[in-house]
């Protein structure tokens, strides 16, 4: 088994059978939660810390990721990568802009320009957080040398994000469903509404 999806599956972060619905919408029967991972620091380290070895040469001088887990995993993959390189790699993160875009806010922006970016992410489902965060690491004049992410569960993501290369460290490939057309709908299998966005769903088809 891959070393991340058996850290994921020893933290209870893999959820299978069942209905749950993504930040996209889409709908897919097997739930990748990173939030059961992270309260485990021991094992979010290790998964960190082999994020960071692919990176061994690359010279990384900021690792940025959106929010909110991309909060957790720029932290700790600079840290890793502070110890690799002897020398201090920053970690900072993007939020979400009113528009659904990602910014800089706290005056992050001032730290990339110029600067050699790693961005990473945890969870890549259609790949458009990683492309707003490219934007705006882009638009603020930083170098993204490539894009990594924990988990990629789309199998057609190209594989350059913003025209720099793109890594997963374990892929997932589950199949996702508009609800339009999705069949566990069709099969009346109960909707999750603890985890994922299964709850807001069924409130917005009120």
């Amino acid at each position: 088994m891959n070393k991340v999806i058996d850290i994921l599956t020893k933290t209870g972060a893999i959820l299978p059978q069942s209905h749950f619905v993504g930040t996209s919408g889409l709908h897919f029967d097997t739930y990748v939660n990173k939030d059961f991972l992270y309260p485990h620091t021991k094992e979010t380290s290790e998964v960190c810390k082999i994020l960071a070895d692919k990176f061994k040469g690359a010279n990384i001088e900021i690792v940025i990721g959106p929010a909110l887990g991309g909060i957790i995993l720029s932290q700790w993959v600079a840290y890793h990568l502070s110890g690799i390189y002897g020398k201090e790699v920053l970690g900072v993160y993007t939020e979400k802009s009113p528009d659904g875009g990602q910014i800089f806010t706290r005056g992050y922006e001032n730290y990339v320009k110029g600067k050699r970016v790693l961005l990473v992410e945890d969870i890549v489902t259609t790949g458009g957080s990683l492309l707003k965060t490219a934007k705006v690491i882009q638009d603020a004049g930083g170098d993204i040398i490539s894009a990594c992410a924990m988990v990629n569960k789309n199998k057609d993501i190209e594989r350059e994000i913003s025209g720099v290369p793109f890594i997963a460290l374990s892929n997932l490939f589950i199949p996702t469903y508009e609800a339009a057309v999705c069949p566990l709908c069709k099969n009346n299998i109960p909707i999750n509404i603890k985890v994922g966005h299964g709850k807001k769903f069924l409130e917005n088809q009120k």
